[in-house]
């Protein structure tokens, strides 16, 4: 199975399986380093530093938990201190809170040689001169007081399939299904399992409402898009064991024209800035007009499709001969959507003598984005084994200004910098001067 298959986390980190046995866990300080750190998103520290260990299976892998005290699953069920269980292709693997699945191995390309700049019409698209529509709906609500935040929003959950819609009409912020496991209702701060298991009948309308949500045929197997204010995911056999779906309540995202002016200053004068959230376009919406109005003609590497672009913003060419090389070179550059290999050269060569950077990264915590640029920056043939702890140091070099946010806001202006040794991340909110 070497080179085949990957994990990947809450936060879109995804993790080649390229050697075995692999040891999963969480790095502390003094002790030992596992081979994939999921440390990032293990915000209660539950995970055990030597927590489960993966081998090769020919129908997956095999995972043993090493006796931890936070318990290991897989697929829903909770294995035994020393047990073993096999983790088939799609299936769901959870340490402690932390929740990863077994994907395909996401292919590589080689990064063109950074040397070879080419003419601007090679690499540089148009620029836009109109906008994709910005999901989900209520990122458009502008509601200055955060205190005032719920009781002016009233969220569009239409498209929910009726198993979920009277957990999120009652406060829950997501709800996981899967079929034969009992209904996972996420509420701030806790994680409730219903009693009875998800029947068959229950998980098959719960798929026919999330295709007919996101407009797709009753023969996909998996979908994955916004719509009113949830974003609805599923995968289904025969890419999964089990059918599992998920929704998820998108809050309003609240900012201030202070804070997005303070973090355009920083880019203008030639500084880097991680924007790290759940949807981060949402906050590449306000900071446009804001790297606008300081005189900023910006390119962004940007995939397209589920990826926003603000009016006004050039679109480089990511595939083209030369592209990233030149876009190193010169403009102030946004990053987001760009594959491993390119985010990793873009990391490589900051600070950029020619220019401010932007990096989005979709995570679900700051920690979560600075760990995925740690794992950048280490090189992404090294993916699988934990970036050295010198490197948040020289990430924080790199990126020492931050745009994060919770589930309901605010944008918050932070300074980023590593606890000595870079065993942790340290953050300090700043003013909007």
């Amino acid at each position: 199975m070497s080179g085949q298959l990957a994990l990947r986390a809450a936060d879109g980190a995804t993790v080649t399986l390229e050697r075995f046995p692999i040891i999963l866990g969480r790095t502390t300080p003094g002790g030992p380093v596992p081979d994939v750190d999921v440390g990032h998103l293990d915000l209660q520290e539950a995970v055990d530093a030597r927590h489960c260990e993966l081998s090769p299976d020919p129908d997956g892998v095999e995972v043993h938990d090493l006796g931890g005290v936070s318990g290991t699953w897989v697929d829903g069920r909770r294995l035994p201190p020393g047990g073993r269980a096999l983790l088939p292709m799609g299936g769901s693997l959870r340490v402690a809170r932390v929740e990863l699945s077994l994907i395909s191995a996401p292919s590589r390309r080689q990064l063109p040689p950074s040397g070879q700049t080419q003419a601007p019409s090679d690499w540089r698209g148009a620029f836009t001169t109109s906008e994709v529509p910005l999901p989900p709906s209520s990122s458009t609500l502008e509601v200055p007081p955060i205190e005032d935040l719920h009781a002016r929003w009233v969220p569009d959950l239409s498209a929910a399939p009726p198993l979920a819609r009277p957990h999120l009409e009652a406060g829950a912020r997501s709800v996981r299904m899967v079929e034969g496991i009992p209904l996972a209702v996420l509420h701030p701060g806790s994680t409730v399992s219903q009693q009875t298991p998800v029947s068959k009948a229950a998980m098959e309308e719960s798929l026919e409402a999330a295709r007919r949500a996101l407009r797709l045929s009753d023969s996909v197997s998996f979908g994955w898009g916004y719509v009113g204010d949830l974003e609805i995911d599923f995968v289904a056999p025969p890419l999964a064991e089990r059918a599992n779906l998920g929704v998820t309540l998108c809050s309003p995202l609240v900012s201030d024209a202070s804070t997005t002016a303070a973090a355009a200053d920083w880019v203008a004068a030639g500084g880097g800035l991680l924007v790290a959230g759940r949807r981060p376009e949402r906050v590449l919406k306000e900071l446009a007009p804001a790297l606008q109005e300081a005189g900023l003609r910006t390119w962004a590497i940007c995939r397209g499709g589920d990826h926003w672009l603000p009016r006004g913003w050039g679109e480089l060419r990511p595939g083209a001969p030369g592209a990233v090389g030149a876009a190193l070179e010169g403009d102030p550059l946004v990053v987001h959507g760009a594959d491993d290999i390119e985010l990793g050269a873009v990391l490589s060569a900051m600070p950029r003598p020619a220019g401010g950077t932007v990096v989005a990264m979709e995570a679900v915590s700051p920690e979560a984005a600075l760990e995925q640029c740690c794992r950048l920056l280490h090189g992404v043939e090294s993916a699988i084994s934990a970036a050295p702890l010198s490197l948040r140091e020289e990430v924080a070099r790199r990126l020492p200004r931050l745009l994060a946010w919770q589930l309901t806001g605010p944008v918050r202006w932070y300074s980023v910098q590593a606890w000595p040794g870079g065993a942790g991340w340290s953050f300090t909110e700043l003013g909007a001067a």
